[in-house]
């Protein structure tokens, strides 16, 4: 890998969540365009908490031959935050945590069944997220409706939370969520040199992964379901 490579994956991982835009769209031929009225028949609503309600990190996983509308609304008692670990790409990624009365804006992806087999795929299911049914949320879409049940990938190791406070994408920056987990892996040295080592050496990832855990606030609740 050349310095350029490098430095151009850095900034990548530096850019979650990838710009999601504040309204609803159809992803297709790997771009936004306007979303209509469409038929959710064979289609699975999945609140997206992060980078999955950007059309540049669908194109990353489904190229240009999907196509996928992405609605955008409020969800209750739920709030998109940053998880307690790293990925493969760079970044500090979303989850989702309870907070009782807070209401917070996201996406929706309606994902076809080859679709969620995709997605599975790229959210390391099993290890890095569970694959979850949400009841009971108030999900509100406006003009696309109100599902009574979603679904929703969740950090296994839960919310990223040093010193027992949450750090929720709308108030924190990837740049910061990253030198908090710096300060949690006790590195010392500019955070790009941070973001190379986990981009580049796996066992360290893991280790600091490990180091982010016992800062995770895991997700145990009577309206979550984790199904896989």
């Amino acid at each position: 890998m050349t310095g350029g490579d490098l430095a151009a994956r850095i900034a990548h991982g530096l850019r979650y969540p990838f710009d999601p835009p504040g309204e609803s769209y159809l992803f297709r031929a790997g771009r936004a365009e306007p979303l209509g009225r469409f038929d959710p028949s064979g289609r699975t609503p999945v609140v997206a908490s992060g980078s999955n309600g950007s059309p540049q990190r669908l194109a990353e996983k489904y190229g240009e031959d999907a196509e996928i509308p992405v609605t955008w609304g409020t969800i209750r008692d739920l709030v998109p935050v940053f998880a307690a670990r790293l990925t493969g790409y760079g970044s500090v990624p979303a989850t989702l945590a309870v907070i009782e009365g807070a209401t917070a804006q996201v996406h929706v992806t309606w994902l076809t069944e080859p679709q969620i087999e995709i997605m599975h795929g790229t959210e390391s299911v099993g290890t890095g997220y569970a694959w979850c049914r949400l009841s009971g949320f108030d999900l509100d879409l406006g003009p696309h409706g109100r599902p009574e049940t979603a679904f929703a990938y969740l950090a296994i190791h839960g919310s990223f939370a040093p010193e027992d406070r949450l750090m929720p994408l709308k108030d924190v920056s990837q740049h910061d969520a990253q030198r908090h987990a710096m300060r949690a892996a006790k590195f010392d040295g500019p955070l790009e040199d941070f973001v190379a080592r986990h981009l580049t050496d796996v066992e360290y990832r893991q280790a600091v992964n490990s180091v982010l855990a016992a800062h995770g606030q895991p997700i145990g609740h009577p309206r979550i379901e984790r199904l896989i």
